[in-house]
Order: C-alpha cells, then sequence, then structure tokens
C-alpha cells in the first residue's frame, strides 16, 4: 500500500511513523525545509488530556465579548470578522450544554488514549524530546474559577484524567518557584498523567525514524493540486513531480482548507494566533519543572532542559502571523507575574518570540478518518490540542488505513459530522 501524508508537523510527521511501522509505503511532503515549521514549532509544549475539553464552554460569548482586548488573554480583530461569521455561528451553536459536553467528552476520549500511543512510541524508538512525564499543576487565583473549573470537569467525567485538587501550600511543595505566589493561589488542580516536551523536536525525531523505516521524506516541496480519477483519489501533484499512492492523508493544520476546497470539501477550520517566548535560562534555580497553566491569564509555561517555554493568547486574525510587540509584551507580563524570580531574566529581551497559528474546528475535536472522497483521508483540524492528540490520531489513521479497527470508539471525530 502506498500512502502520501501532507505535513510534517507533529500530526503528519507521527502519522508518517506509524504508516512506516507497519510496512506501508509512505511519502511525506512538507513544504518548508524541516518538519514542525508552523504550528507544531514553538507551541506551549504540554500533553494535557485534562484540558482537551473545546474552547466554547457554556457563556462562552458573554466572555469573549467582555474580555477581548490588548490587556485580555482573547483579541478578535475587525478584518477577521468576514472569514469568522460561520465558524463563529457554529462556534457559538455549539456552546450550549446539550452540544458542548458531548463533545468535549469526545476530545477527551481521544486525548487520554493519544497519551499511551505517545508512551508507546517513546519507548519502541527511544525518543528523547526533553519530555516531563510527571503531571502538571493547574493554578486558580479566585476561588470562583476553581469552582467553575472543578465543576466542568466533574461534568466531562473521564475516569482516566487523574486529577486532584491540591492547597496552595501542597503546589509549592511540588513546584517551589511558586512560592512567591503562594499567598495569590486560592488552589490548584494535579493532573498526574499530563507530560510535556518539545514538540518540534519530537517532529523531528519521528520523521527520522519514519525515514529510516524506509519511508519517502520530501522537504521543500510544495503541493500544487489533489488528483482525482472517477471520484477517487489518484496522485498528487507537486513543484517536484507527480506522486501516484493508493491514498493520501491530509495533515496540513490551517492550510488544509486551502488544498481542499477545489475538490468540494470545504473544511471547517478557523487560524487562531498563539504565542510563545523561549528563554535559555541563565540560573535555572528558580525555573519550574512542572508544567504550570495559568488560567487566569491562559498562559501556560514548560520546561525543556536549560529553556522555558512561555505560551499563550487567542488572537483572531485570520491567517496573520505577526508577532505583536503588544501581545508578547502582555505574555511575559503575565510570565513575570507568575514566576517573580524569574521577571528580570524573563523581560532581558532575551527571550525568542514565535506566532503560530492553530487550526480550530467549531466543536474542538480534529477531522479525523476517511472523507466522502475515496481514497482521501483527513488528520487535521486539532486545534491547540495537536500535540496533546499527535500519537493517538496517528495510530487510528494507521489503524483503518490498514483495516484494523481503532481501539477507542470514533463518535464526534470523524469528518462525516461535517458532511465532508
Amino acid at each position: 500500500m502506498k500512502v502520501v501524508v501532507i505535513g510534517a508537523g507533529v500530526v503528519g510527521a507521527t502519522t508518517a511513523l506509524c504508516l512506516a511501522e507497519r510496512g506501508v509505503e509512505v511519502t511525506l511532503i512538507e513544504r518548508h525545509s524541516l518538519p514542525a515549521a508552523e504550528t507544531s514549532h514553538a507551541n506551549g509544549g504540554g500533553i494535557t488530556p485534562g484540558h482537551a475539553e473545546p474552547w466554547n464552554t457554556p457563556g462562552i460569548a458573554r466572555r469573549v465579548l467582555t474580555r477581548s482586548g490588548s490587556s485580555e488573554p482573547f483579541r478578535i480583530y475587525p478584518r477577521a470578522l468576514p472569514g469568522l461569521m460561520g465558524w463563529g455561528l457554529s462556534f457559538l451553536r455549539g456552546s450550549t450544554p446539550k452540544r458542548y459536553f458531548p463533545s468535549a467528552r469526545n476530545c477527551t476520549r481521544l486525548a487520554v488514549y493519544s497519551g499511551k500511543c505517545l508512551a508507546r512510541l517513546r519507548e519502541a524508538h527511544s525518543l528523547d524530546y526533553h519530555q516531563y512525564t510527571r503531571g502538571s499543576l493547574e493554578l486558580y487565583f479566585s476561588q470562583a474559577e476553581l469552582d467553575q473549573a472543578h465543576s466542568l470537569r466533574r461534568k466531562i467525567g473521564n475516569p482516566e484524567v487523574d486529577l486532584k485538587t491540591i492547597t496552595p501550600d501542597e503546589a509549592v511543595s511540588m513546584e517551589p518557584a511558586l512560592e512567591p505566589v503562594a499567598g495569590q493561589i486560592h488552589g490548584a488542580m494535579l493532573f498526574s498523567r499530563h507530560e510535556s516536551g518539545d514538540a518540534c523536536e519530537f517532529s523531528r525525531l519521528a520523521a527520522q525514524r519514519a525515514e529510516s523505516l524506509g519511508a519517502r521524506v520530501m522537504f521543500n516541496t510544495r503541493l500544487q493540486s489533489i488528483e482525482l480519477e472517477k471520484g477517487q483519489f489518484r496522485e498528487v501533484f507537486t513543484d517536484q513531480g507527480p506522486i501516484g499512492a493508493d491514498a493520501l492523508v491530509l495533515a496540513a493544520g490551517c492550510t488544509s482548507p486551502e488544498l481542499t476546497r477545489p475538490l468540494g470539501l470545504k473544511l471547517p477550520i478557523y487560524p487562531v494566533k498563539g504565542y510563545s517566548a523561549t528563554l535559555e535560562l541563565e540560573n535555572a534555580d528558580h525555573a519550574p519543572v512542572m508544567p504550570l497553566l495559568d488560567l487566569e491569564k491562559r498562559i501556560v509555561t514548560a520546561r525543556f532542559g536549560n529553556r522555558l517555554r512561555m505560551a499563550g493568547l487567542a488572537d483572531f486574525e485570520g491567517f496573520d502571523r505577526t508577532v505583536r510587540e503588544d501581545r508578547i509584551a502582555w505574555l511575559l507580563d503575565s510570565a513575570s507575574n507568575l514566576l517573580p524570580r524569574l521577571a528580570e531574566e524573563i523581560k532581558s529581551g532575551r527571550a525568542e518570540t514565535w506566532a503560530g497559528l492553530r487550526p480550530m474546528t467549531p466543536d474542538g475535536a480534529p477531522l479525523l478518518g476517511q472523507s466522502r472522497i475515496e481514497g482521501i483521508w483527513l488528520n487535521t483540524g486539532h486545534g491547540s490540542m495537536g500535540w496533546t492528540e499527535a500519537a493517538g490520531s496517528a495510530q487510528i489513521t494507521a489503524d483503518l488505513l490498514t483495516g484494523k479497527p481503532p481501539a477507542i470508539d470514533l463518535a464526534g471525530l470523524t469528518p462525516d459530522r461535517w458532511k465532508l
């Protein structure tokens, strides 16, 4: 069997590896010179099944309208509104409890399974991507936020999300870097099965390992068109020539809709910009080791060796990838407030800044499985959970393509829910 995979981000590279493990003849195509050049390049680093619920929680409309601006985690730019209308209406329709909680359970089910798949890949291929595998902390600076989050997780109710509410003193004992802000913390949630790691490094290793197993990896190769014959996938045309295959897996993130539009497949994916700053630490003594989430500011931190990654924000402005100085300043100020002992380093100007686009669907779940066009398979639209869900999505895709029943129920995850 011959399969072409489009996109060598963390989802596509992992898919190529899972297929190559099974002896499938894989061609991995990437338009950039390296893997993980876009969304997976400098993301927040968290592998967090307990945070896999969609963003459109009940009451989201009021929160976005009242908390959208330069000093808030969310910002909606006027230029984004024309392209956002249809997607946004679907996003809001899905925020009713009747629709939201089934979607949240679907996303969480995939994310939990993906964590198990990642552990298998890590062990099978001896992968080292600066991983931390001993949990994460979600921090709350108001009792109302803590109570609301606890209620949400209880309603989602996945028993494999191992979480425990802990006191500020317990949080500090687990992560001493929080000691200066202990008096401001009302409580925390410990997710003992969460992990973190460098998604860019993992993608590089996955593509490299897939190649060693026989996959053909083509960088600097741009897809020009997807060709059908009698309504079925036949081949792709690239700037390096045509490539025929039995199946195509589209793992191209935010560019996926552009590639399928000529085929009549209108993928419900909108690009939501996030920011990160990565600091090479001069003094790591006061830096956190555990991944942290400040729920009030919606920022995360993760440690990769001697590097500290700080990430967050959600800007709706189409495909604009501009690294805006005011948003980076907001991110760094928030990180400095969370980690005051590192404030001088964080604001030193040495951090490497980045902005990337998350491929978001309105209901938060990826498009996973065969489209209505025979031979064209989708593994895209993971939003902010691409790193969390990559290994599970790759395993499921490999299962489906090789005729093996997936290990989990795919309800609410497949493209047919959008008639694709």
